[in-house]
């Protein structure tokens, strides 16, 4: 049986689920959460979908360890094989694929540019789905080979910015004459600032805070809002540096942070 006193456990292939995790603890702050990046082996969007499904069941399996109350996928290539792991928790899990979409539908575009990893955009989940709640929006996907990757080991380095910035000039080439894009990577909110700064024009949708929304109406329909009147904490696990994770929580603005572990699967 679920508990309303139980954490909720984020899951990424690497520090890109930040992006998410602020959004639920500032919709949700009386909530524990329980965040575990697969350091070791992102990005997940390089790898075939037979991997990401090993890979991914491992973090389920310590989640459910921990009986988290719902899970949420921050992942995007992991939410595009999330079909095939109904059933791997007693809880919900909760997907950024369904949130994405759903945030360009509300914006109704012509045409929209979906960034992701190349596994994400050879799905082609997001154009499949963005059809089917917004029939009249064309969407472009474009797989970015290297960006997530930057921007997880760069992000808060000295002379980082310069390498993204190059990085996305160079997946963005070709698509500037679009006014809207989706970033279906968690790793890019992160970066929001250099897509901002390089693309004034453009309005870029994080998928993030449809999520955080969704998991709060769950949440809440199925009485499981934890009634503490304390600020909730958060627990980060790793399989890559601690030390690395610690740091760059710190500079996404995550808050509350109880502590943070490296985690050998």
């Amino acid at each position: 049986m679920l508990d309303k006193h139980s954490p909720i456990g984020i899951i990424d292939s690497g520090i890109g689920g930040y992006s998410v995790a602020r959004r639920l603890q500032n919709h949700l702050p009386h909530e524990d959460f329980l965040y575990l990046g697969d350091g070791a082996n992102t990005p997940y969007g390089n790898h075939s979908a037979q991997e990401i499904l090993h890979m991914t069941r491992r973090l389920l399996q310590f989640m459910a360890q921990r009986r988290v109350k719902a899970l949420v996928v921050a992942c995007n290539t992991i939410s595009c094989v999330a079909e095939q792991l109904i059933g791997a928790l007693e809880c919900p899990i909760l997907n950024v694929l369904q949130s994405g979409a759903q945030a360009v539908a509300r914006l109704q575009p012509d045409r929209v540019g979906v960034i992701s990893t190349c596994f994400t955009a050879q799905s082609g989940c997001y154009p499949e789905r963005i059809l089917r709640l917004s029939p009249d929006t064309q969407a472009i996907s474009r797989g970015c080979p290297d960006l997530a990757d930057l921007i997880e080991r760069y992000i808060d380095q000295p002379g980082g910015a310069g390498r993204i910035d190059q990085a996305i000039r160079d997946n963005l080439a070709g698509l500037e004459d679009l006014d809207c894009f989706l970033l279906a990577c968690t790793h890019y909110p992160l970066a929001q600032e250099n897509f901002q700064r390089l693309y004034p024009h453009v309005q870029w949708l994080d998928p993030a805070e449809e999520l955080a929304g969704a998991v709060e109406a769950f949440l809440t329909e199925h009485s499981l809002l934890n009634p503490s009147p304390e600020l909730g904490r958060l627990e980060i696990y790793t399989t890559g540096s601690a030390p690395d994770y610690a740091h760059k929580a710190e500079t996404a603005g995550l808050l509350q942070i109880a502590s943070v572990r490296h985690l050998a699967i």
